[in-house]
C-alpha cells in the first residue's frame, strides 16, 4: 500500500465553494481528513462548508490516484475575468 496525502487549495470559481465537505465524490480508496482555513485544522467529521482559499486535505491509499484526486479537487467553473481599465481613443 502507497499511501499519499494531498491539499488542493480551493480557488475563486472552484466547483467546491458553498458544499459540505462530506458531499464531495472522491474515487474509491481516497478521503477527506478535513480542511486547513487559516490557522486552524477543522475535521472531515464537522462536516464544514468548503469556502475560497480552504486548503482541502486528502488522503489516498493508493498513490497512483494522486493525479485524479487533485483533478477532482481543482474543478472549476469556466467563469472568465476581464480588466476593469478599459482603453479609449478620444
Amino acid at each position: 500500500m502507497a499511501l499519499a496525502l494531498i491539499s488542493v487549495k480551493i480557488a475563486v470559481n472552484s466547483c467546491h465553494c458553498g458544499i459540505d465537505l462530506t458531499k464531495l465524490k472522491l474515487p474509491d480508496k481516497c478521503f477527506v481528513i478535513g480542511i486547513a482555513r487559516g490557522n486552524q485544522i477543522i475535521l472531515a467529521s464537522e462536516n464544514p462548508s468548503i469556502w475560497y482559499e480552504d486548503y482541502i486535505l486528502a488522503v489516498t491509499l493508493n498513490s497512483a490516484l494522486v493525479p485524479m484526486l487533485k483533478n477532482i479537487l481543482n474543478k472549476t467553473h469556466p467563469i472568465h475575468y476581464f480588466s476593469q481599465k478599459y482603453l479609449i481613443k478620444k
